[in-house]
């Protein structure tokens, strides 16, 4: 099939599932939260806004006017980062007496359960859907749904889907790229590295590899020896190390594309007992990496601060809410944590399911 084909037939498909999905919720085509005063998706704006900049662009956060009930749908809750994701949102929601309803799929593989998930959950029509998408086209019907009601959507971090109302999350690219700065910082003198890779299908992972890649690439004392996938999986992580250390006993240092699976990363260098040789980076900064870095296990992570992309989330929808147009992409903030500066990032409130 060509090319156009292709995109018209999704077009089609994607058009027909938002269809059936409407009739299905007895979703109407006005917003519940503004009668049709504004839209949750503003065009005509700016690409993008760091976070930082919000509050002097827009003003201060609208108050709720009537009681409001959101819903976020993660990708799982077994992974730390997700569950710091959910405080932030619990958080700042409970400031504002917002109703939050939090669901997840089992595992960040389980797409299919996650799509009925957020179809379940849009048919109790909330004021605004948070989303932490499996992939980049898995909630595509859902989007498509609550836009045609105005109900807002913001997505959380990986997975930026097309017709959402705003993204909240990092710059990837940069995330791999402070990676291979920082391998490159400690190690002047250069050497061999590996890389862990994250799911094949997660625009994060896709971003980070590029960003590593590349920027190792232009140190030209380094040598990227292995690139192999670990698909987030602490366990297969371990897997690929301990064989990469076998074939290149002399690496100096692997960057893993998430925390969990640097932990596996460092049992595989640990077991290797070459702790000392071999530089273990993560990405993500929750708590167990940070303890780690502190330990002097890990040597740092690369910081996305999934608390306050939550926090974000909150206040993105309430400014969609009232009416303030809100550029698609909002930039949270990112940082490398090392030895060094570990007691600056202090762990955030637990997760409460």
């Amino acid at each position: 099939m060509a090319p156009g084909i292709k995109e018209e037939a999704m077009k089609y498909r994607i058009g027909l599932m938002t269809s059936v999905a409407m009739a299905a919720f007895g979703l109407s085509g006005a917003s519940a939260f503004a009668a049709g005063a504004c839209s949750a998706y503003p065009t005509g704006t700016a690409d993008k806004i760091e976070s930082k900049d919000v509050e002097a662009k827009f003003g201060a956060i609208p108050a709720p006017t009537k009681e409001l009930r959101f819903a976020y749908v993660t990708k799982t809750l077994i992974n730390e980062f997700w569950q710091d994701v959910a405080s932030g949102i619990q958080k700042e929601a409970s400031k504002y007496k917002i109703k939050v309803d939090i669901q997840a799929a089992k595992d960040e593989s389980s797409l299919a359960e996650q799509l009925n998930l957020a179809q379940t959950i849009l048919s109790t029509k909330p004021d605004a859907l948070l989303l932490s998408p499996q992939s980049d086209s898995n909630l595509v019907p859902v989007v498509e749904a609550a836009r045609a009601a105005n109900i807002p959507t913001i997505v959380i971090d990986d997975a930026r889907t097309e017709g959402a109302s705003a993204y909240i999350g990092t710059d990837q690219v940069a995330i791999g790229a402070k990676a291979a700065d920082f391998l490159h910082k400690i190690y002047p003198n250069g050497g061999k590295v590996a890389q862990i890779e994250g799911q094949a299908g997660s625009p994060n992972a896709r971003k980070r590899i590029e960003g590593f890649v590349t920027t190792i690439k232009s140190y030209p004392n380094f040598q990227l020896v292995a690139s192999q996938p670990g698909d987030w999986d602490r366990l297969k992580a371990m897997d690929a190390t301990t064989n990469i250390l076998r074939q290149n006993p002399d690496l100096i240092g692997v960057y893993a594309n998430n925390d969990g699976m640097a932990f596996g990363v460092f049992e595989a260098v640990s077991s290797a007992n070459k702790t000392k040789q071999v530089a273990v980076v993560g990405t993500d900064g929750i708590a167990e990496a940070k303890r780690s870095v502190g330990d002097g296990q890990m040597k740092a992570t690369v910081a996305e601060f999934p608390y306050e992309e939550g926090i974000l989330g909150v206040q993105m929808a309430l400014r969609l809410i009232g009416c303030q147009t809100i550029p698609p992409w909002v930039i949270s903030p990112q940082a490398t944590i090392a030895a060094e500066n570990v007691k600056d990032f202090p762990n955030p409130p637990p997760f409460k399911p």
